[in-house]
């Protein structure tokens, strides 16, 4: 598949990049600064620039997306705005699949235990602003008509890859345990593939 990276620099794209190459992926990273990506084509594209868009997702069977704001607190407009502009762009180069990165705050937690449902409380009393953008957009997503893959992931750090991790709607994972980027790349990488996942939303951890 030719799959387009939009957010190829970050910590989870980086890994989704080096996956899909190594799955045997035609790989387009689409990015504001084609030169800090190294080992795959890299295409100027900006979120906020839907013309940029239309022509890095021209010809592509998938987009992924990991883009985030660089402050959680202060998210501004960036994450729905830059998701509505990438799925218009989806929409009006014709490709079906797009793949989200979002986040378990995004959600109710109904797969959760108890532990989890208040760990997921106090985060959306703290991050406010930011569950409202990544509601906005995911909300973006599941009304368009696109065959899309929402992940929600909880926290996340730099570790290697354990490949321990289970997903699914409602998926009872652990808030307490945080995923290695490398985990969350390889399923997206998965779900950009995967026609029985498409328009659900993925929940996905360590059990």
């Amino acid at each position: 598949m030719k799959l387009v990276v939009v957010g190829a620099t970050g910590g989870t794209g980086k890994q989704v990049v080096e996956r899909a190459k190594a799955a045997g992926h035609e790989v387009i990273a689409a990015v504001r600064r084609p030169e800090a990506v190294d080992g795959a084509r890299a295409v100027k594209a900006d979120v906020l620039d839907p013309a940029s868009l239309a022509v890095a997702f021209t010809g592509a069977d998938a987009v992924i997306s990991t883009i985030g704001p660089a402050n959680m607190r202060k998210p501004g407009t960036m994450l729905s705005d830059g998701v509505g502009n990438m799925v218009a762009a989806c929409e009006a180069c014709g490709v079906k699949r797009f793949v989200y990165e979002s986040g378990m705050i995004a959600g109710e937690g109904k797969g959760l235990g108890l532990g989890g449902r208040m760990m997921l409380a106090i985060g959306h009393t703290f991050l406010r602003a930011f569950v409202a953008e990544k509601r906005k957009a995911e909300g973006m997503i599941t009304a368009s008509d696109l065959d899309f893959v929402i992940v929600r992931p909880p926290v996340l750090d730099h570790g290697a890859a354990r490949g321990t991790y289970l997903h699914g709607v409602d998926a009872a994972i652990s808030l307490a345990k945080k995923l290695p980027h490398a985990d969350v790349a390889d399923f997206l990488v998965r779900a950009a593939g995967d026609p029985a996942l498409g328009r659900t939303v993925q929940e996905i951890g360590e059990p």
